[in-house]
């Protein structure tokens, strides 16, 4: 991460509405504030008939790359998508040169050096296994990305069967923060649901994988970091009363790690299912996927920061 974005990102999160109100012509993200959810770039990369979620962007906030696909039974497999902002409009989003079938969950680091993702592909090495989702990246080369290589270390781990209800050992949602540390999510235990994990960086490889201390015995994943590091998004399965039946959390940081968890207020949280948290690279707006629509597909939206209520 580079030095002027550490120093610039702190001021965006306190002021987005100041930040709204002067935002150039042609902003990505429009120039008037967004008190309540609205579909994000509807037609090309927001569409009313297919699954689209978990969205990043390049540091200068004018290329998408997203998961579209993967609904249902005859819906085309997930990919991740890619559209760039030009001549005042997202483009109609097309497959990203590196992605195939079963990708899914990108992650632009913010310096826009690396994309990290989750992908089905088979890992060298492993021999004759069942596919399951591992954690993958590709990196800036020239005006493109290099060929996709599987993350170093321990956070990788292929399926094991052992008997119905045994985990599928698939990691995703990965998000690359500034330490170097690596979280992401996996069904590692059979006993429990998705946890976040988090691993530390050594020598070009992820090491000592952990559970957070903020899982439970629901069901949590895909992790998202404010950009100044204060809040960890994430959506759940994890309480009886809430709003829908996935929902969005957020825990503070604090002196002796995360706080205690809550959930996004309403309309942010719907009856429905909402998850796949993100945000614009300026700090300015939170974005999510949510199936609230009335076709009951996956479709991402995005709300100013001010309207977490944090």
């Amino acid at each position: 991460m580079s030095p002027a974005w550490s120093r610039i990102r702190p001021a965006l999160i306190v002021a987005p509405l100041a930040l709204a109100s002067c935002a150039p012509p042609g902003d990505p993200f429009g120039g008037e504030p967004v008190h309540e959810p609205v579909l994000f770039a509807p037609g090309a990369i927001s569409t009313p008939y297919e699954d689209e979620r978990g969205i990043t962007f390049t540091p200068d906030g004018r290329t998408a790359y997203f998961t579209r696909g993967g609904g249902g039974r005859g819906a085309p497999p997930q990919r991740i998508h890619v559209s760039r902002f030009d001549r005042g409009a997202w483009t109609e989003a097309e497959v990203a040169p590196f992605s195939e079938a079963g990708d899914e969950a990108p992650f632009v680091t913010p310096d826009g050096s690396q994309l990290l993702f989750s992908s089905r592909r088979a890992i060298r090495g492993w021999g004759p296994v069942r596919p399951n989702g591992n954690l993958w990246v590709v990196t800036r080369d020239g005006d493109g990305w290099s060929e996709p290589t599987p993350l170093r270390g321990e956070v990788n781990k292929p399926r094991v069967d052992e008997g119905r209800g045994a985990p599928q050992r698939s990691e995703s949602g990965p998000v690359l923060l500034e330490s170097g540390a690596l979280l992401y999510w996996t069904d590692e235990d059979e006993e429990w649901g998705a946890d976040l994990y988090v691993a530390d960086s050594r020598d070009g490889m992820f090491v000592d994988a952990r559970p957070l201390r903020i899982n439970t015995s629901g069901s949590e994943s895909h992790p998202a970091l404010s950009p100044d590091g204060r809040y960890l998004f994430f959506q759940a399965f994890r309480e009886l009363d809430a709003v829908g039946e996935q929902d969005l959390y957020v825990a503070e940081r604090t002196w002796y790690g995360w706080g205690t968890p809550r959930p996004l207020p309403e309309p942010i949280n719907s009856p429905e299912n909402d998850g796949y948290p993100s945000f614009s690279p300026d700090g300015r707006h939170f974005l999510f996927a949510s199936d609230r629509g009335p076709g009951g597909d996956w479709s991402i939206y995005y709300v100013e920061i001010s309207a977490l209520g944090l």
